[in-house]
């Protein structure tokens, strides 16, 4: 271990958002949560909810992480998922559920602050929000147009928010923080994508290896989920091109293009762009020298106010092909692996802190085992909002201060085919869980909570969203054996 000194305080998030709001140094009862559902407010929204009745996303950050004072605003929920929430995991807080636009399930309609804007003239809306703090997964400029209209605040502007949702922001500030991002390049300019691939190889010849045969990542700015990354076994020339026409191929689903109706130019694909969001190419850190294999990826959790940071959990994580699959509860056996991250992001919060951000975060790091044995952490993305691993965090807390001992847990998506004719589709999942399902005080604050509830349109198959509660390993490891999932994390 390495004697860095910490400079964040430490916290929990085991009373849900009223912890979150005083983490932030504002009451809870000040406070209006919103889970706003926009990926990226100037990036590729590809697919923002996919539910039969609007259960989903819009509520997966208020399932576990609600609390007394707290208010958390969401579409409507099934009468079954509300019940649920209400009797199980709500413990105080209040869910106040908000009338989507349309039917849309893409940003703007599926996004509750273009609700919000839409009934701002309605005396109970503008009641609610008065005087309060908006807290968001996502400063856009309709949030600031909504706070001023209800007599609200953000917790900072969309333009300082903006600053940090870029995975560029890392690769800026890297060498002067002292900490490891992968070697790589940043194209923020389309004219410049020719002269950043050259650049790469350079990168690469320099560091022993050949260019068309050594793994690179290709990430657009701040998708969600690990949507929109791009793995490829080499950084030549079709392998880049490839993955260049997909991302142009989003901006324009995004309206980026001057011409957004004739086809993107596989030769010159961010020809007649208008608004161009940088892209990061990283070499793969587990293919550089000194490195024996890529452990854990790990993501550092925290929130930071006017006060400072306040770090809340470590959560290692699995990502295949860079795709979120889901996060697991750290032991004590673990602190080899997440000390490295946390030293890393420590050093990269009290630089955002300095500059302004405000608000929840996670940051991500690939961990490394390198040839002396040591572990080495790579700073590779910053989740500038509430984040996959937030409810089984809140669940895990609370579960901690209830039982009086830390719990083992983990979260993860299954997929699950409905009963012909089934028309809600939360009750389905909790019939499946059958004993299993989490019912807070009465299964001991342990069990399986189904987080998100995706129904893709016209399909009868879901994918559900868990976090798995256990009172120590051999109680975790039932619950996966009945979940399908068999040993592993």
């Amino acid at each position: 271990m390495s004697d860095h000194e910490f400079k964040w305080a430490e916290g929990t998030l085991g009373q849900g958002f009223s912890s979150y709001a005083a983490h932030l140094g504002v009451k809870p009862k000040d406070a209006v949560f919103i889970n706003s559902l926009v990926v990226n407010p100037a990036g590729p929204t590809w697919r923002m909810t996919a539910t039969d009745d609007l259960e989903g996303i819009s509520t997966g950050f208020v399932l576990g992480v609600s609390g007394p004072g707290a208010t958390a605003l969401h579409f409507p929920l099934s009468r079954q998922q509300q019940s649920y929430v209400q009797t199980y995991l709500s413990d105080g807080g209040t869910l106040k559920s908000v009338e989507p636009v349309g039917v849309g399930r893409r940003y703007p309609e599926a996004s509750i602050i273009t609700a919000l804007n839409a009934q701002i003239h309605n005396p109970e809306t503008r009641d609610l929000l008065s005087g309060k703090v908006l807290v968001n997964s996502y400063v856009t400029e309709e949030v600031e147009h909504l706070a001023g209209m209800a007599g609200a605040r953000t917790l900072m502007d969309n333009s300082t928010f903006l600053k940090f949702v870029g995975k560029e922001y890392l690769h800026k500030i890297a060498a002067d923080e002292g900490f490891d991002v992968p070697p790589g390049v940043v194209i923020s300019q389309p004219d410049e994508t020719a002269a950043k691939v050259s650049e790469l190889w350079q990168t690469i010849n320099r560091l022993g290896l050949d260019p068309d045969h050594t793994k690179v990542w290709i990430k657009p700015t701040s998708l969600s989920g690990g949507q929109g990354v791009f793995s490829r076994p080499g950084a030549d020339e079709n392998s880049v091109s490839t993955a260049f026409f997909s991302i142009a191929q989003a901006y324009k689903d995004c309206g980026f293009y001057e011409d957004n109706e004739s086809p993107v130019n596989a030769s010159r694909p961010f020809s007649g762009i208008r608004r161009f969001m940088p892209i990061v190419m990283e070499v793969d850190v587990s293919r550089i020298p000194g490195a024996v294999r890529k452990l854990d990826d790990v993501a550092i959790n925290a929130i930071i106010s006017d006060a400072g940071v306040t770090y809340v959990e470590s959560t290692p994580f699995d990502a295949p092909d860079g795709e979120y699959v889901g996060s697991r509860l750290p032991q004590k056996e673990d602190e080899k692996l997440v000390h490295p991250a946390k030293v890393a992001a420590d050093k990269l919060m009290n630089r955002m802190w300095r500059e302004g951000y405000r608000g929840y975060l996670g940051v991500d790091a690939v961990m490394v085992e390198q040839t002396n044995g040591e572990i080495k952490a790579y700073l590779n993305d910053i989740n500038a909002r509430l984040c996959g691993a937030t409810p089984l965090i809140g669940l895990s807390h609370k579960a901690e201060e209830k039982l009086g001992f830390r719990p083992h847990a983990y979260s993860t998506k299954m997929k699950l085919a409905l009963p012909e004719g089934c028309t809600d589709a939360f009750s389905a999942v909790t019939e499946r869980l059958d004993g299993y399902l989490y019912r807070g005080a009465e299964t001991g604050y342990t069990g399986i909570v189904p987080t998100v509830v995706d129904v893709p349109p016209g399909s009868g198959k879901i994918s559900v969203r868990i976090a798995v509660i256990g009172k120590d390993a051999a109680h975790l490891q039932k619950m996966r054996s009945f979940l399908g999932f068999g040993n592993g994390h």
